[in-house]
């Protein structure tokens, strides 16, 4: 088995893909002096959330020490008094590889915040907006600046979402190819590039922490722009989840000096304060293999051990975490030997699928009677609704909503028949194969239903 990156043919993605290399490597005293907030995730029941981190001690959870060095007022909380969204300032000066990327705010949960094997995407929203130091004021960004968001995991055609060959993941890795990165651009007429990208998978215990990697940049990749501060905004999606998480915003720092900065986050604050801040969770330690430092062991990791293999980079204090074996060089046997250490983010596939009902785009929820349906197709199109029991086996639509493929195997909907095919739906620890029949006035009542025994089996037919 030979392991490998995809063709670079692109410079402007070996470019990119090089300061993502040095975010993660050239860990210096600049890397870690900016003060930053990491956007916490957790789930309760359908829904999914972010935050503010809340681990005491872990950078990017310091939101007291962030207010002092912006020079705010004791006890504000960076919400915008417009929308109430949550506001996550960072510093586009705080790496080692330039004065315009940041690998901040990063996205992290704590243990059972998520369930096991939970896929997280983000989904970028609105436009670019800019405040201008001279005049003070925030307003659409210059034309001719953009930010991009890059590493965020895209589907290609390296990457397998056949149910029985993943084992029961949503999708996982060719045995020989790593996959690639994709990019999301941010400017003043909107979202280009790729809306949605995976940001991580949790591991068995519901942890991750992943820090992606924003860029600002000129309309044709070069990096740089006006001095002043940014703002995007963005809401994270999960694959086990009916309802993301609120939309929030990122604040970027580019050149301004931190009284300047807080004037520009206090333009979006007012003077909003709020002293109750919820308990402290804990994170977990970096393992073997982990040479991000992100708490696991993952595709992100191979692939930056054999970039600096590749490289020919001599071992010093900064990257000694890349020389897994522990021989006293960096070679492809480390990125090797980590891929066999691999934790999750699709590194590895697993021999049985687990029972979770991640592995189902159907949720039944006894308490509230509500069938959640994560992915529906019909026609080549996609969607998500929700439907809610009336009585009698009969449902009724709630909600239905435009969406893209999320599941290997989605439920599927014949307009003809005006059927609802759900392969599995998880009801209490338990799968059920259910037909749905429409009886107008958007109910539908069921047809059959019959418990599933062999998950991985049935639903892989």
């Amino acid at each position: 088995m030979s392991l490998r990156l995809p063709p670079c043919t692109d410079g402007y993605f070996q470019n990119h893909f090089f300061y993502l290399v040095l975010a993660t490597v050239l860990m210096t005293g600049q890397s870690i002096s900016a003060q930053h907030l990491d956007i916490e995730v957790w789930g309760q029941g359908n829904a999914l959330f972010a935050g503010y981190c809340r681990t005491s001690g872990a950078l990017g959870c310091d939101l007291g020490g962030l207010t002092d060095t912006l020079e705010l007022p004791a006890g504000t909380l960076t919400i915008e008094t417009a929308t109430k969204k949550l506001i996550f300032p960072v510093d586009f000066r705080d790496l080692s590889g330039g004065n315009f990327s940041t690998r901040n705010p990063g996205f992290q949960s704590v243990r059972t915040a998520l369930l096991p094997n939970e896929l997280l995407s983000y989904r970028a929203l609105g436009k670019l907006k800019y405040w201008d130091p001279a005049i003070s004021t925030w307003d659409d960004a210059p034309p001719d600046v953009q930010i991009r968001l890059f590493g965020g995991l895209e589907a290609s055609t390296e990457i397998l979402n056949d149910f029985s060959q993943c084992a029961g993941q949503l999708l996982c890795f060719n045995e020989n190819i790593l996959g690639f990165d994709g990019s999301t651009v941010f400017s003043r007429n909107g979202i280009s590039g790729s809306q949605e990208l995976v940001v991580d998978i949790t591991d068995t215990n519901g942890i991750l922490h992943t820090h992606l990697s924003f860029f600002l940049e000129n309309q044709v990749g070069e990096a740089g722009g006006p001095i002043g501060a940014y703002l995007i905004e963005m809401q994270l999606i999960s694959n086990a989840r009916f309802f993301p998480s609120d939309p929030f915003l990122i604040l970027f720092n580019a050149g301004i000096d931190p009284g300047e900065f807080g004037a520009a986050l206090n333009a979006l604050t007012g003077d909003s304060e709020n002293n109750d801040l919820p308990q402290q969770p804990e994170l977990p330690v970096s393992i073997p293999g982990d040479v991000d430092l992100d708490g696991d062991v993952d595709r992100i990791d191979v692939a930056l051990i054999l970039l600096a293999a590749q490289n020919n980079e001599t071992l010093n204090t900064t990257n000694a975490a890349f020389d897994v074996d522990q021989d006293g060089f960096i070679t492809r046997a480390d990125a090797m030997l980590a891929k066999t250490l691999c934790t999750l983010r699709l590194c590895n596939i697993p021999v049985e699928a687990p029972s979770t009902a991640l592995n189902v785009a159907a949720i039944y929820d006894q308490t509230s009677g509500m069938l959640s349906l994560n992915d529906i197709q019909t026609d080549g199109n996609h969607y998500r609704a929700q439907l809610q029991i009336q009585g009698d086996h009969t449902f009724a639509l709630v909600t239905l909503q435009p969406d893209i493929s999320r599941y290997a195997t989605p439920v599927q909907y014949d307009a003809v028949s005006e059927m609802i095919e759900i392969p599995a739906v998880f009801v209490n620890g338990k799968f059920y194969r259910v037909a749905l029949k429409n009886t107008g006035n958007s109910h539908f009542k069921i047809e059959s239903l019959e418990e599933i025994h062999t998950l991985s089996n049935q639903i892989a037919e």
